[in-house]
């Protein structure tokens, strides 16, 4: 019977000891979807007073829709389904479907706003909405280790009277993430075939990749490190990149080949012996690269 009693108290510990990691897992996954309105609204709750309305209401869509709204209420999923309710359909706002008029493109920043780039730029190359969660989730801790980079080489700078201290320009930024996406890139297969190798998600995720996945791979770090791109060959069988406005220069970066460059890529006319490569200002990325 003690030894019956002991293997029940036992059990009973163990139980309550998964609860409790589970349940602190979960407090955690949702203290950091609050960082990022892609993030906190994509579970968020269709439901007010014991109706659902997720037939006819998408909180992220409702938040992206409406700057009015994500000024009143963040992202909060709470808020934003109670507006809906009481005064939202009444007023016949859009809430199911993003609205606009074709020529925007809705990119998270990744705190707690967006930001509106022109559509004509790039696109996400089919990504599905669960997939761009994911590959944006991605590329927002490469850009955040990049910019940690260069926030700690400006400190390194401004302590130091050296000439040798580290210091990181755009162009350089553009091409370390170009060599980070070509080693994601490098981990998959290279292929045409299929609905992923276009996309970041194939390059970050899927395992596979092509010169139009890298590009837009590259291109959703850029966007977290807010510097401006267009796809370059977009949806042709041509070489595709990233054309760039970097340290107020035009320029190009480029993940197949790991660099980065002002004025032409050098399918354009440039001269590929001016490229910034990922192999000669990685070291300037140490403080990011750590593991």
């Amino acid at each position: 019977m003690k030894l019956f009693a002991k293997r029940v108290f036992s059990l009973t510990l163990a139980f309550i000891t998964v609860a409790v990691l589970v349940c602190s897992q979960m407090f955690s996954l949702s203290a950091e979807a609050k960082d990022d309105p892609y993030t906190a609204l994509s579970k968020g709750t269709t439901v007010y007073n014991g109706v659902d309305y997720k037939n006819e209401y998408n909180p992220l869509f409702y938040y992206l829709n409406y700057e009015d709204l994500r000024e009143a209420f963040g992202a909060d999923p709470n808020r934003l389904i109670e507006h809906w309710v009481l005064f939202g359909k009444k007023e016949k706002r859009v809430a199911n479907k993003l609205i606009g008029d074709n020529t925007e493109y809705i990119v998270p920043t990744g705190d707690k706003s967006v930001t509106i780039i022109k559509k004509t730029k790039h696109d996400n190359g089919g990504m599905t909405y669960e997939q761009e969660i994911m590959a944006r989730s991605i590329a927002k801790q490469i850009a955040d280790a990049i910019n940690n980079a260069g926030t700690a080489s400006a400190s390194s700078s401004s302590s130091k009277s050296s000439s040798k201290a580290k210091t990181i320009k755009d162009v350089e930024k553009v091409a370390y993430a170009a060599g980070v996406v070509k080693a994601y890139c490098d981990l998959g297969t290279y292929t045409t075939e299929g609905k992923i190798y276009r996309t970041a998600y194939g390059v970050f995720i899927g395992g596979e990749y092509s010169c139009a996945g890298a590009t837009r791979a590259l291109g959703l770090v850029l966007d977290y490190l807010g510097i401006t791109w267009v796809h370059v060959n977009i949806n042709t069988w041509a070489d595709q990149y990233c054309r760039v406005i970097v340290d107020g220069k035009e320029g190009y970066g480029d993940a197949m080949i790991e660099a980065a460059g002002y004025g032409k890529h050098p399918n354009e006319g440039g001269k590929a012996s001016d490229a910034v490569t990922y192999a000669k200002i990685r070291y300037k990325f140490d403080v990011a690269t750590q593991r």
